[in-house]
């Protein structure tokens, strides 16, 4: 706000959802996260709007050919490695869901809540010395790694590209092997036409009862229907996940209904980078994005 407002008329506040094609006809800049899908429901030839710009590395909820089809610019965090590279929220909740869910943190911490005092109803699992999977070894799954291995675990990974690593980190050949030889996977791939469904049913087959999967990655890649039925017959020891397909839209969701009444799944609404640190630094690199895009030139 304070690096725009001396530069274009700002208008701030939600836009309700049902207004966003008309919004969209009477901007040129669109700021927004995550809250809203751009596509052919909202996005035609009358769209004034020629920026969009999303501090977010993901941008799976704008549909790029169309922008591209209208001359819409997308500004991001994408590719943005090295800037990237402090920005550290997202591995922090990977190692969090992680721990919330082999301690049993979430229906320990609600038992608690109903003046209980039963801890031996939640004896959980330690991550020392466990051997976890990073399925996607780019900035985040590095990070990650190098918390595991700080933490005591053995780490390994997967990754279509060949990707430096010390020697302490095993890599894999493929997807399933890495899977056999972890307790517990944790997803940080992108999201695109390749990686919807990578962990679909034959992928999740691969899991048993003394793994744990983590995603805070997009819920795209892991198929619901496959990973309910999973969690269902206990053939996973858990899952936490911090993205949800189709999200925001979740009313009715199948996995977040098996949640309130089990334990073995935990689930949080996307706040990975949700962090005051990781606003304020991305929100500024992103500002400066968007003023170098259009050349922009203050007049005295």
């Amino acid at each position: 706000m304070a690096m725009l407002k001396d530069r274009f008329d700002l208008s701030t506040g939600s836009v309700e959802k049902t207004n966003l094609k008309q919004k969209l006809q009477e901007v040129d800049v669109f700021w927004f996260r995550l809250g809203y899908q751009l596509n052919a429901e909202v996005i035609d030839k009358n769209t004034r709007c020629k920026y969009f710009v999303s501090p977010v590395t993901g941008i799976d909820h704008i549909d790029e050919e169309l922008c591209e089809k209208h001359g819409i610019s997308i500004i991001c965090l994408r590719g943005e490695k090295e800037f990237l590279k402090e920005v550290r929220a997202t591995a922090e909740h990977t190692i969090l869901l992680a721990m919330m869910l082999m301690r049993n943190a979430v229906p320990a911490v609600q038992d608690v809540e109903q003046d209980n005092w039963r801890r031996d109803l939640f004896r959980g699992f330690e991550l020392y010395k466990k051997k976890v999977g990073i399925i996607g070894y780019g900035r985040l799954g590095k990070i990650v790694a190098d918390y595991c291995h700080a933490l005591g675990c053995e780490v390994g990974f997967y990754d279509v590209e060949e990707k430096e690593h010390p020697e302490y980190i095993q890599v894999y050949d493929n997807l399933e092997t890495c899977i056999e030889a972890s307790d517990v996977v944790s997803i940080h791939v992108p999201y695109n036409k390749s990686t919807h469904h990578l962990f679909d049913q034959k992928v999740l087959s691969t899991f048993d009862q003394n793994k744990w999967l983590i995603n805070t990655s997009r819920g795209g890649i892991v198929d619901d229907v496959a990973l309910l039925d999973l969690l269902k017959k206990e053939k996973l020891a858990g899952a936490a996940l911090d993205v949800i397909y189709g999200e925001p839209n979740i009313e009715n969701n199948a996995l977040i209904q098996f949640a309130k009444e089990n334990r073995n799944l935990i689930i949080t609404p996307h706040i990975g980078g949700c962090t005051y640190e990781s606003f304020e630094k991305t929100e500024a690199f992103i500002g400066d994005k968007l003023l170098k895009a259009i050349n922009y030139q203050k007049t005295t």
